[in-house]
């Protein structure tokens, strides 16, 4: 008897650890009115859509209702992201503040064919890098991934990438909002090891105020193993390169924004490309969020002048390859500089300038664009698919492949190809 209510004691204490205040529902309906008021602005698209500006408004009038309802802070959020989902602007969304939240102890990366997990400090016995996610509280990777497009906006590889880059598969108020964690505040994992057996595990959640720093370290390392072209240190440097005389040459950066360092790496790269007669250049923008136009341009210029001495131009993409990453590709092919390799990835929207702000009363951080809403560019039309696809699988991770390395041992023109 005595165990009996140990255990139930236990529960009852874990399960209030993770209650959340239900929140001052005025401050709440005076954030959701701004952000309403915000996307009106910006969004200057829906003024020439009568009937999804209508639909805009009375979605945004249903949550101002609901919000003067006491809630829990993940629900109240849901409310928040949905809304601004709702506009299909990839560059508008809004975040929580997330330091002081509960996460499980386990990051994720997503595959070409499946969700593998990535352990971090503390995640618990059972779990090794790339054991392929059957299910999180009993909803599959895939049923995950589709009701995450209602919490953001994007195509289906924006939201897979952005799942796993802001670990929303770990943080609770998304996984309380995806309605997988079950009465005892706890997750039900459902892993497939290497070797074929199935592991049944049950996480709770801890919390982690470093849990980002930590998370990005542990996906740091994964990224440098099976993502980066090897011997080039994508995680530790802003940007940077390397040529393999008559073979190929590598430049990578980690967010298009302008400096004289970088120009200068950039004229340094292609000089050397050409005294040591590559005849294959990739510009890798795997995880690369964006930045600038005009560093856009530079590139191009830059790819314009040597072109008469290359014999293939690669852009290298991702699922994280995003907004001016995009651009880049686009121009590339639009100009006939080349082709674009990798996975594909999400939208490139016709953006006139950006804001950040943090909501006065609730403290919810919100980013925005200003720009066209997706549907009036066309949904299909957003998605860039690679030429040549260079797709990172589960079975490469469970086997230390790295699917880039692979893809630029076997270039055309390359001493290995020949």
């Amino acid at each position: 008897m005595r165990t009996l209510l140990a255990a139930l004691l236990t529960t009852l204490l874990a399960a209030l650890s993770l209650l959340q205040p239900l929140g001052n529902m005025p401050a709440r309906q005076h954030d959701l009115r701004q952000i309403a008021r915000t996307i009106e602005r910006d969004e200057w698209g829906l003024a020439y859509e009568p009937a999804r500006l209508a639909a805009f408004r009375r979605l945004a009038a249903r949550d101002i209702a609901l919000a003067a309802r006491p809630m829990p802070d993940w629900r109240y959020f849901g409310l928040a992201a949905t809304l601004v989902a709702s506009v299909r602007n990839s560059h508008t969304s809004v975040w929580p503040d997330v330091e002081e939240r509960y996460y499980l102890p386990l990051a994720y990366y997503w595959a070409s064919d499946g969700l593998v997990t990535v352990p971090i400090a503390g995640s618990p016995r059972g779990i090794a890098l790339g054991d392929r996610v059957l299910a999180i509280g009993g909803r599959t990777p895939a049923q995950l991934a589709q009701a995450l497009g209602r919490y953001i906006p994007g195509n289906g590889y924006n939201v897979r990438f952005t799942a796993c880059r802001f670990e929303l598969l770990s943080a609770r108020y998304t996984l309380e909002w995806l309605g997988v964690v079950d009465r005892a505040g706890d997750v039900a994992l459902t892993v497939e090891n290497r070797q074929g057996k199935v592991e049944r595990l049950r996480l709770p959640f801890e919390r982690l105020p470093d849990y980002l720093a930590v998370q990005q370290a542990a996906v740091d390392r994964f990224v440098d193993r099976f993502v980066a072209p090897p011997g080039v240190p994508v995680t530790s440097q802003v940007f940077g390169w390397r040529v393999v005389p008559q073979d190929y040459g590598v430049f990578w950066l980690r967010r298009f924004d302008p400096s004289r360092a970088l120009d200068a790496s950039l004229a340094r790269f292609f000089a050397t490309v050409q005294r040591e007669r590559a005849p294959n250049v990739v510009i890798d923008v795997q995880r690369d969020p964006g930045g600038m136009e005009s560093v856009v341009q530079e590139f191009v210029q830059a790819l314009v002048s040597g072109k008469a001495a290359l014999r293939h131009v690669y852009v290298l993409t991702d699922w994280g390859s995003f907004s001016a990453s995009v651009l880049l590709a686009e121009n590339v092919l639009g100009d006939g500089l080349g082709e674009v390799a990798g996975q594909p990835t999400g939208e490139d929207l016709e953006v006139y300038g950006e804001h950040n702000f943090s909501l006065p009363d609730t403290g919810i951080w919100y980013q925005a664009a200003v720009g066209a809403p997706q549907d009036m560019l066309g949904y299909e039309a957003a998605t860039l698919r690679p030429s040549v696809p260079v797709a990172l699988s589960v079975e490469d991770i469970q086997r230390g492949v790295n699917a880039v390395g692979r893809w630029l041992e076997h270039l055309p023109g390359a001493p290995a190809a020949r």
